[in-house]
């Protein structure tokens, strides 16, 4: 039986997933066509996971644009957010938005 997609990928080029819904840690994202991976801490609804390891300096990319950088490496299946990203755009400190 399929389970049922608990994250959206917006772009085959996408690194990252959107969780659809809370996804607890140890507990698998898994999108429309089957594709999963674990998650290695809570996503939140409307948080992005990691696809696959992000190197420190990668653009982070959402239906195949990049909005934003990694600063330190990422693990595939970690929170992508604030704590771990800088806008190219604005300014995280002030603006919370990556």
């Amino acid at each position: 039986m399929a389970v049922p997609a608990n994250m959206i990928v917006l772009d085959a080029g996408d690194n990252v997933g959107v969780a659809l819904r809370d996804i607890a840690a140890g507990e698998f994202a898994v999108d429309a066509a089957g594709h999963g991976i674990k998650a290695d801490e809570a996503i939140p609804q409307g948080h992005k996971i990691a696809l696959v390891k992000i190197r420190a300096g990668e653009k982070i990319t959402r239906f195949g644009v990049p909005v934003a950088v990694a600063v330190p490496d990422i693990a595939a299946g970690r929170l992508v957010h604030v704590h771990n990203v800088k806008s190219q755009y604005l300014n995280n400190d002030h603006d919370h938005y990556e």
